[in-house]
C-alpha cells in the first residue's frame, strides 16, 4: 500500500503540481494578452507596479518555455509599452508568424511611431479583413472633415479604423491623428505635440491634464473620437460638447453641426444596419448621444421629429440599448 501510495505521488508530480496541465505558449499568450486589456483603465494608459510585475511573471513564463518562440518575442515588445529600442523582438515575431493578428497590429503601431507613411499603408491593408464594413463604415463617418485639425483617438484598434479609410478611402486626408495608447513613447509624444504647437509635457499618469493642454492649447482644432472614455476629459468637461460623433470644445454652434449630422444620417438606411458583434454595436452606439442631444433640442423648441425619434429607437433597438434611450425619451416628455 505504502509502495503504491509513493508511486501515485510521483506520477502527479510528473504530470505537473497534482495534475494540473501546465500551460501551452499559445495559453500563455492568451492570458497575457487578456490581463493586459483587463488592467486597461478608463482614466489612465499607466499600468500600476502589481499589474507590470503579473505581466512580466506571465512574459518570464513564456521565454521560460522557449525564447525563440514568436510568442515570446511578440510578447517581450508589446510588455515595454511601445519602446521601440526592443524593434528587434517584434520584427523576429514578424518572421515567425507574418499573419497573427496582434504582430501585424504591433508592426503598424511600430510604423506609426517611426512616422513611415509607406509602411503604414502596407500593414492598415494587412489589417483590413479584422475589421467588418460595417466597422469602416462606422470610421469613415466619424472623421472629421476640417482640414488642418487633430484628432484624438483611443485605442489601438480605434487608431487603425481611423488610419484606414484615411490612408485607403481618402478621407479626412487633412486631420493629424493622434492615439493615447502610442502617447506612451516619448519620440511619439515629442513629435506630435511638436506638430500641433504645445510643450513636450509628461503624459503617463497625469493623461487628463495632457489632454486639456491639447485641447486648450492646440493651434489647430481639436476633435476627440466618441471612442475616448470620458473620464479622460474630466477637466474640460463644462466647455465640451458631442459633435456628431466626436467631441468639439469651445462656443461652437452645436445645433448647426447635429443639424448636418443628422442631415447625413438620414441619407442613408438605418433600417440596413447589421450589427452581429458587440464591438459593432459598442460603435454604433455611439450615434445616439448626438442624436438624442438634437431630438431634445428640437422638443425643447416646440417640435418634435418623429423621424429622428423613430431612427433613434431603431438605433437603440440594434445596439442593446432600447430600454435605455426609451427611459432617456420618456424624461424628456416628463420635462417638457
Amino acid at each position: 500500500m505504502i509502495k503504491f501510495f509513493v508511486f501515485s505521488i510521483t506520477l502527479l508530480l510528473a504530470l505537473g503540481q497534482f495534475g494540473q496541465a501546465q500551460s501551452t505558449l499559445p495559453e500563455l499568450k492568451d492570458e497575457y494578452l487578456s490581463k493586459r486589456n483587463k488592467f486597461i483603465d478608463a482614466s489612465t494608459k499607466k499600468f500600476s507596479d502589481t499589474e507590470q510585475t503579473e505581466l512580466n511573471s506571465i512574459l518570464e513564463q513564456i521565454k521560460t518555455k522557449d525564447e525563440n518562440s514568436f510568442e515570446y518575442h511578440l510578447i517581450h515588445y508589446i510588455n515595454g509599452n511601445y519602446n521601440t529600442s526592443l524593434k528587434e523582438s517584434l520584427f523576429k515575431a514578424y518572421q515567425l508568424n507574418s499573419g497573427d493578428e496582434n504582430v501585424l497590429r504591433e508592426m503598424l503601431a511600430y510604423y506609426v511611431i517611426t512616422d513611415n507613411s509607406v509602411k503604414q499603408i502596407e500593414f492598415v491593408k494587412k489589417l483590413q479583413k479584422f475589421y467588418t464594413s460595417t466597422e469602416l463604415a462606422y470610421y469613415q463617418d466619424a472623421m472629421p472633415k476640417s482640414a488642418n485639425s487633430v484628432l484624438l483617438t483611443s485605442s489601438q484598434e480605434d487608431l487603425f479604423g481611423f488610419l484606414f479609410v484615411q490612408l485607403v478611402y481618402e478621407v479626412g486626408t487633412g486631420v493629424q491623428l493622434l492615439n493615447l495608447d502610442l502617447l506612451k513613447n516619448d519620440d511619439y509624444r515629442a513629435n506630435q505635440t511638436g506638430a500641433v504647437g504645445i510643450s513636450n509635457i509628461n503624459f503617463l499618469g497625469v493623461e487628463t491634464g495632457f489632454v486639456k493642454t491639447l485641447i486648450t492649447k492646440s493651434k489647430k482644432k481639436v476633435y476627440v473620437s466618441s471612442t475616448v472614455p470620458q473620464n479622460y476629459l474630466s477637466e474640460v468637461a463644462e466647455n465640451i460638447f458631442v459633435a456628431g460623433l466626436c467631441y468639439q470644445y469651445g462656443a461652437i454652434d452645436q445645433r448647426q453641426i447635429l443639424d448636418e449630422f443628422w442631415t447625413s444620417l438620414k441619407s442613408k438606411d438605418v433600417s440596413k444596419f447589421v450589427l452581429s458583434q458587440s464591438v459593432e454595436k459598442k460603435l454604433y452606439s455611439n450615434y445616439l448621444p448626438p442624436l438624442l442631444t438634437l431630438y431634445r433640442m428640437k422638443k425643447v423648441n416646440d417640435f418634435e421629429d418623429v423621424t429622428l425619434k423613430n431612427t433613434i429607437q431603431l438605433i437603440a433597438d440594434k445596439t442593446g440599448k432600447k430600454d435605455a434611450v426609451n427611459q432617456i425619451l420618456a424624461d424628456y416628455s416628463k420635462n417638457e
